[in-house]
């Protein structure tokens, strides 16, 4: 790693769009984006830990969770966006990666419910700051053709942090408690803020005017007519925002239900999930982008269309888990809905990327990342987590069970928006 730096350190800013510049920048980011999710998803491990100790209903586990992060995350998207600009997006991700670390760790540090809500909230500050440069950043950086294979190796952050929160929250939790795991959690993203700071170069704007004139800035509300005028991409989003909310929601309490309905240890958790999940995910992430980028070489159409056969596969295979008694029996069927719950990033996002122009990128993924955190992480925990209660009375600790299973639901009418996006692809095809 070090030699990594120094190589970068001793390149000028003529080499700044170079292969290896490039290939780098995505390396830092993506391992930016990692943390993000491991210092997101570090709660999910202990959470049941959390509600025994502050005695926290699962709609307020669900709220902690979801509401207390989604809200602010997904509002200051749209500041931060507006300023994502070439110059200084690096300045913005770095400050971000530090307010985020700090916040994590300080809820360790928390004695009450009202101290690890506003904690959570200030994690979603900082966090609010990573994808809009990012994304910014690898858009200007690949061409379209390779857009989707690097956007899909960005989203595998997503992954790479899961699997670090089930592996760091298992391990360190079973040892020393929930309080270490979050401040295990926190303190690698200051040392990448650190070497992001003194190595990270940006890339070339493409195509962007060094200065717009007012009249010619681009607004939130361009933008929003842009996306939703444009039949493809506007089934884009909402299938994105659907399965957000299944992925978001399941995952918040797949721990949970593994402690309460099969009697897992937290370290067998952690270790299971941090390779199903995590590595398996983070692959299978990056095989979604590579093979939609193939795919879709000739047949456009099914970049999106992809997305949909693959969701219609795994939510049988996620109904049949939560169903089962088995434990061994269940984890296997878990194996392939965990691993492409992410896969419908990379072919989203470069859907949305090849049908607005470059300087309303940084916008189009506020908005886009708005409506998703909105819906997936501030709306499914807390769905589930209210279904679970209000089923309690009946179901007992099955309540939990029956509320994972109707969230998959929502699953099948992503999978329609992704059909109906792909086909309106083919039909402006077909116009020429």
């Amino acid at each position: 790693m070090y030699t990594i730096f120094a190589t970068v350190l001793s390149c000028g800013d003529d080499l700044a769009d170079s292969e290896f510049k490039k290939n780098y920048m995505l390396f830092m980011l993506t391992a930016a984006f990692a943390l993000n999710n491991l210092d997101r998803q570090i709660l999910n491990i202990v959470l049941n830990d959390i509600g025994l100790e502050f005695n926290l209903t699962d709609f307020q586990l669900g709220s902690l969770s979801g509401f207390a992060f989604a809200v602010i995350y997904a509002l200051l998207g749209f500041p931060i966006a507006k300023f994502a600009k070439p110059g200084k997006r690096k300045a913005i991700l770095v400050t971000a990666i530090a307010v985020w670390s700090g916040m994590t760790m300080l809820m360790g540090l928390t004695s009450n419910f009202m101290q690890i809500f506003l904690a959570r909230v200030g994690v979603g500050i900082g966090e609010a700051g990573c994808v809009p440069p990012s994304h910014s950043m690898i858009a200007d950086a690949y061409p379209k053709e390779k857009r989707a294979t690097s956007l899909a190796i960005f989203s595998a952050g997503t992954n790479i942090g899961i699997f670090l929160s089930f592996l760091v929250g298992g391990v360190v939790a079973t040892q020393f408690g929930w309080r270490a795991a979050f401040i295990v959690a926190g303190l690698p993203g200051l040392f990448l803020g650190i070497a992001m700071l003194f190595t990270l170069r940006e890339p070339k704007a493409e195509t962007i005017p060094e200065k717009l004139d007012a009249v010619d800035a681009p607004t939130y509300g361009d933008v929003i007519r842009t996306l939703f005028n444009e039949p493809s991409t506007r089934h884009t989003i909402i299938g994105a925002a659907l399965v957000s909310m299944v992925g978001y929601g399941s995952l918040t309490w797949l721990a949970t239900f593994l402690v309460r309905i099969h009697d897992m240890q937290l370290l067998q958790i952690g270790l299971y999930l941090a390779f199903v999940v995590g590595a398996l995910g983070a692959i299978a992430t990056w095989a979604g982008g590579w093979f939609a980028d193939k795919i879709g070489k000739n047949n456009p159409d099914w970049r999106l269309k992809f997305v949909a056969v693959s969701i219609l596969f795994a939510k049988p295979l996620a109904i049949i888990f939560y169903l089962s008694n088995d434990l061994v029996f269940a984890l296997i069927f878990l194996i392939l809905p965990a691993a492409l719950g992410a896969m419908f990033s990379g072919p989203s996002f470069s859907h949305i990327y090849t049908t607005i122009e470059p300087a309303k990128r940084a916008m189009a993924t506020a908005i886009l990342m708005f409506i998703s955190n909105l819906i997936g992480l501030g709306i499914g925990p807390m769905f589930v987590g209210l279904a679970s209660d209000l089923m309690a009375s009946t179901y007992g600790e099955d309540s939990l069970r029956y509320a994972l299973v109707i969230i998959q639901l929502v699953g099948v009418w992503a999978a329609v928006h992704f059909w109906l996006a792909g086909c309106h692809v083919k039909k402006q095809q077909a116009k020429g």
